[in-house]
């Protein structure tokens, strides 16, 4: 079987404000996209915090990795993680 070979790939960044009244924590990750031309999920996406702890609201994971079939279904899943620990991606 053939390796999948890399279409498109893009160094950027995501930010997340906890969405608690009166906090001003947020979160900044260091994110590369990549697109391979074939698989069953062809874009994913590697996180790395790169910022200052958040001091009162709960901490993500520092590294994480999104695995997607398209790029709706990729912010779906990347919204999802953060909604699941109190943040809203800017």
């Amino acid at each position: 079987m053939a390796k999948a070979n890399k279409i498109y790939q893009e160094n950027t960044e995501i930010y997340a404000k906890y969405y608690q009244r009166g906090s001003d924590d947020f979160l900044e990750y260091k994110a590369i996209i990549q697109i391979k031309d074939s698989g069953k999920l062809p874009i994913v996406m590697e996180i790395k915090f790169d910022g200052m702890e958040p001091s009162f609201a709960p901490m993500p994971p520092e590294e994480h990795v999104f695995r997607a079939k398209d790029l709706i279904d990729l912010f779906l899943k990347i919204n999802r993680w953060f909604n699941k620990y109190g943040y809203l991606i800017k």
